[in-house]
């Protein structure tokens, strides 16, 4: 696979700002008052990796589409960590992030979305079980979650891939499962022939598709009235 494969999609460039800060890239489209925010984790990355997620296309584009559906786009600069024994410590800097991001005055500070992807659902946790209410919206793409996953309490769009690892498969499993049993409003957008990182990999009209189509869930959700 190449350093930096393309995302399936080519969203407009024009007219974004981009911040960077040490824990954090801000996108920004032209400033028309505060905007709902979506604020995206990558899962963890091996020490070796030549760039951090921030710098990858797929964050790029991701962040490009959000701010052409209204939104204020962040991507997190979290350490290279190990997603289960740093779970915890990692899940205390994103808060510090999202603290920092409602805080920003082109953000309305109670129209947050939180989008993981892969092994970034292990830092979710404690907005699944204590989901404030400026937390509008989860979204969970191809992910990797922790053995008893919490049922949430926020919407979630989970976007899941019909060539998933077993292991990987079978947390997402019992996640719906028990969201299902509990009423949870989960929206499910399906990749029958995707795989992990399909977003990337995958260059179909069914990967495009799907991105849209977990974009427009969360634009929505984050956007509609209370």
């Amino acid at each position: 696979m190449a350093a930096d494969p393309p995302f399936v999609l080519d969203p407009p460039s024009d007219g974004i700002e981009v911040t960077r800060r040490d824990d954090m890239d801000i996108y920004r489209g032209p400033a028309d008052g505060p905007r709902p925010a979506v604020v995206f984790v990558p899962g963890p990355i091996p020490a070796a990796m030549p760039t951090l997620p921030r710098d990858w296309a797929v964050f790029k584009g991701y962040s490009r589409l959000s701010v052409a559906h209204g939104l204020v786009a962040v991507v997190t600069a979290l350490p290279y960590y190990d997603a289960q024994a740093d779970a915890e410590a990692c899940a205390d800097q994103l808060e510090r992030v999202l603290d920092t991001v409602r805080a920003l005055p082109e953000v309305d500070a109670d129209r947050i979305a939180l989008w993981v992807f892969s092994a970034g659902g292990w830092m979710i946790g404690r907005w699944l079980s204590a989901s404030p209410d400026w937390l509008r919206c989860l979204a969970l793409t191809y992910p990797v979650l922790q053995a008893d996953p919490v049922v949430p309490g926020r919407p979630v769009v989970l976007t899941r891939v019909g060539l998933e690892s077993p292991n990987r498969q079978a947390t997402v499993d019992d996640f719906l499962a028990r969201a299902k049993d509990a009423g949870a409003d989960v929206h499910v957008i399906d990749v029958p022939d995707g795989q992990h990182g399909f977003d990337v990999l995958d260059h179909t009209e069914q990967s495009r598709t799907a991105v849209v189509d977990a974009m427009t869930a969360v634009a929505d959700a984050v956007s509609r009235p209370t």
